[in-house]
């Protein structure tokens, strides 16, 4: 079967999404992508239409990243269509009564729909459709990452790292928030933040307005080795991520690339994350509206080397067991099969 992704988002990109592409249709194999810029004007997207009908002439079967637009274009097309969906596109998209209704339509008219987590699909009800009727495939990890970076030499802090786009959602201005309190209770603790957006700004202005600008480090869009170094060096991993009504943490590859490091969690209990981490056993989770239960999860992985360890030990082994990429290509094709 000849297939073609059309997206925004691939490797190199950075991000959760190209990760997740790349990870899942790497495994698959013989596919071809096409990559569009995302339109800066309304009805931009029509100007797709030429580059996909030309890309997906010789194509049986058309993979399309977030519902819209590009899953629009795809319906236009007259070709089976497979709409892979991450969370933010629904949300944005039921958000608006036009784009809830065109996005309906696509959803409905698609082959299959796969979302990134049980949480995501759910978001389908907004849409007239059953959860249940699509395929959930979570992100995998590529285990590789965890050669890309030696045991750093250690100069006795204890490190928390965050890894994510630099936007309000992720909930790092509350990590350093708790730095003071944490290098209270804990000792010498540093917080690490990795990532871009436009957030970047507002996160540096806190970090001084707290007093912690010195424990604090920024490293703006690592690459893949400068990534791996940081969650080697790392002690504890935290996504503090808010609830939104407007926007959702799908899911979280970065939690699982954490666990592949041996890394602990502390993450919030809000959208797919509960899916990422076994509560209790591979991280703590916490109420995404009460900075107090953050603060006691990361207090207590700081403070208890061996149950980091174990929750570190069990987070890797969950990650090789479960998280696979070879996986979620062969449940996707015998789907489509």
């Amino acid at each position: 079967m000849r297939t073609l992704l059309a997206t925004y988002e691939y490797p190199p990109d950075l991000g959760g999404v190209a990760a997740y592409l790349g990870g899942l249709f790497a495994s698959i194999g013989d596919i071809r992508v096409a990559r569009f810029r995302l339109p800066a004007f309304p009805l931009g997207w029509l100007a797709h239409l030429p580059k996909l009908f030309l890309a997906a002439r010789d194509a049986d079967l058309v993979f399309v990243s977030h519902v819209l637009p590009l899953g629009t274009a795809a319906m236009l097309l007259g070709k089976p269509y497979v709409v892979i969906v991450h969370g933010l596109d629904l949300r944005s998209a039921a958000a608006h009564p036009r784009k809830r209704r065109l996005a309906g339509r696509v959803l409905k008219g698609a082959k299959l729909v796969v979302a990134n987590s049980k949480a995501t699909a759910r978001e389908l009800e907004a849409f007239g459709m059953d959860p249940d009727s699509a395929l959930v495939l979570t992100p995998a990890v590529d285990a590789g990452l965890a050669a890309e970076a030696s045991a750093p030499a250690s100069d006795g802090k204890k490190v928390v790292l965050a890894v994510g786009r630099l936007v309000p959602r992720k909930g790092f201005d509350r990590l350093i928030r708790l730095l003071p309190e944490l290098r209270a209770a804990c000792g010498d603790v540093a917080l690490v933040i990795a990532g871009a957006g436009p957030e970047e700004g507002r996160l540096r202005k806190e970090a001084v307005l707290s007093g912690v600008a010195a424990h604090v480090e920024f490293v703006i869009a690592p690459d893949r080795s400068a990534l791996a170094a940081l969650y080697r060096s790392a002690h504890v991993f935290a996504l503090p991520a808010r609830a939104s009504k407007d926007d959702l943490e799908g899911f979280g590859i970065v939690l699982l690339e954490a666990a592949l490091f041996g890394l602990p969690v502390v993450a919030s209990r809000v959208g797919g994350i509960p899916e990422a981490v076994a509560e209790g056993e591979t991280g703590l989770l916490a109420d995404p509206d009460a900075e107090s239960e953050l603060f006691e999860a990361l207090k207590r992985l700081l403070s208890d080397p061996e149950a980091a360890r174990r929750m570190g030990e069990a987070g890797r082994a969950r990650v090789l067991r479960d998280f696979r990429w070879e996986d979620r290509a062969r449940m996707l094709m015998a789907r489509l099969a």
